[in-house]
């Protein structure tokens, strides 16, 4: 699951791994998810230390009585000098460097930052990591960030990180992996439908 929308996220601003906090709206958004993942006992859940995601996954663990267990490997991207600008800061002050991101953003490196290559390689550990942990028959909830989550699903797709921008993830929602003998499988994606319009 995606973590409920910030300050930051209204206004649009690069958010990595700054430890910006959730707003009203994402503090509800996450109420709201917390009845659609939190199935009672039985559950685990995992969440990037970053305090948006830990606001998240404990409204989420709240109703299943549990403690969320911090993962750095689900840490967003560092985006070293880019955390904190807008989109048109980014076209206007770094022009090279966002047509190398529009283009080709696989192995392209956050000035003082990481490049998505590097994201993939510990998130995907981190998932790892998370499965190999529990058993098939276990439900596991883990809140992270935007890029962190697409990565992840390019990796499980077999798509190459180039294809990155094709894909959208929107603010507190879900996307559903099962495991099984038959290996892992991409069930749901992108979920809003447990968010009521107004926080959609």
């Amino acid at each position: 699951m995606r973590h409920g929308e910030t300050e930051w996220n209204k206004l649009g601003k690069f958010q990595g791994q700054c430890d910006v906090p959730l707003n009203k709206r994402g503090l509800a958004q996450a109420r709201q998810a917390s009845r659609a993942v939190s199935l009672g006992a039985g559950i685990t859940v995992y969440a990037s230390p970053l305090y948006r995601t830990m606001q998240t996954a404990e409204e989420i663990s709240r109703p299943a009585q549990t403690n969320v267990i911090p993962m750095d490997g689900l840490k967003e991207l560092d985006l070293g000098d880019l955390e904190g600008i807008t989109g048109p800061e980014m076209r206007a002050d770094w022009p090279q460097f966002y047509a190398a991101w529009r283009d080709d953003p696989a192995e392209l490196v956050m000035p003082s930052g990481e490049s998505l290559k590097q994201l993939q390689e510990r998130a995907w550990q981190a998932f790892l990591d998370m499965e190999s942990a529990h058993q098939e028959e276990e439900t596991l909830v883990a809140v992270s960030h935007n890029f962190t989550i697409r990565t992840i699903v390019c990796r499980l797709l077999g798509m190459p990180l180039s294809n990155f921008h094709r894909m959208a993830l929107s603010l507190a929602s879900i996307c559903t992996v099962e495991t099984g003998s038959s290996g892992r499988r991409l069930v749901g994606y992108n979920s809003t439908s447990h968010l009521s319009p107004k926080y959609r």
